[in-house]
C-alpha cells in the first residue's frame, strides 16, 4: 500500500516566497479531521515529504493521527512538473506502508505512472489522499477527500476503483 497525499490548505503567499508558505489554521482543522479517518484505514510505517513548509505540517498531522515515528524530507517531493517518475520510484524505493506528502501536478504524475496509466483522471484537491495498491493484478485505488467539493462525497467518504494491468 501507498499513500500519496497532496498537501492541506495554506496560506496564498509568504514574504519569503512560495516555499515558506504554512498551512492555514482552516487547513490544520481539515486535514486533521480527515487524518482521523486515514488512521483507521491504513497503517503506516513512515511518511516522506516535500521540503516545503505545508508539506511537512501536513506530514506532522499525518504521522501524529498515525501514531508514526518516520517522518523524512525528499527532495523529489518538491513542488515540479514531470517529476511524475522519479516519485514513483521514490515510492517503489521506500515500499510498503510509506505515506509520500507533496504537491500538485507532481503527485497526480507519480499516481498515474504508478497504475501505468497516461494521466490520472481524478483532480486531487489540498489535503487529498489517495492510496494505491499497484502491483496486484487489478490496480486498486482509494481517494479519500478531506472537504466536500459540489456533487462529490463528503470528508473522510471513500471511492474504489480499479484499472486491469496489462
Amino acid at each position: 500500500m501507498i499513500l500519496l497525499v497532496r498537501h492541506a490548505k495554506a496560506e496564498a503567499e509568504h514574504t519569503l516566497g512560495d516555499w515558506a508558505r504554512a498551512l492555514t489554521a482552516e487547513g490544520r482543522a481539515a486535514f486533521r479531521r480527515h487524518a482521523q479517518v486515514l488512521a483507521g484505514k491504513v497503517s503506516l510505517q513512515g511518511i516522506a515529504t516535500s521540503p516545503y513548509v505545508r508539506a511537512v505540517q501536513t506530514a506532522e498531522i499525518l504521522a501524529e493521527a498515525c501514531a508514526v515515528d518516520e517522518v523524512i524530507v525528499r527532495h523529489e517531493l518538491a513542488p515540479a512538473k514531470g517529476v511524475g517518475e522519479q516519485i514513483a520510484a521514490l515510492a517503489s524505493e521506500l515500499g510498503n506502508g510509506w505515506a509520500l506528502v507533496g504537491h500538485n501536478p507532481s503527485l497526480e504524475e507519480a499516481a498515474a505512472s504508478l497504475l501505468k496509466l497516461k494521466s490520472l483522471h481524478v483532480d486531487l484537491k489540498k489535503g487529498t489522499s489517495l492510496t494505491g495498491w499497484p502491483r496486484r493484478a487489478r490496480a486498486s485505488v482509494m481517494i479519500s477527500m478531506n472537504e466536500p467539493a459540489p456533487g462529490r462525497p463528503a470528508a473522510g467518504a471513500i471511492r474504489l476503483c480499479g484499472r486491469r494491468l496489462p
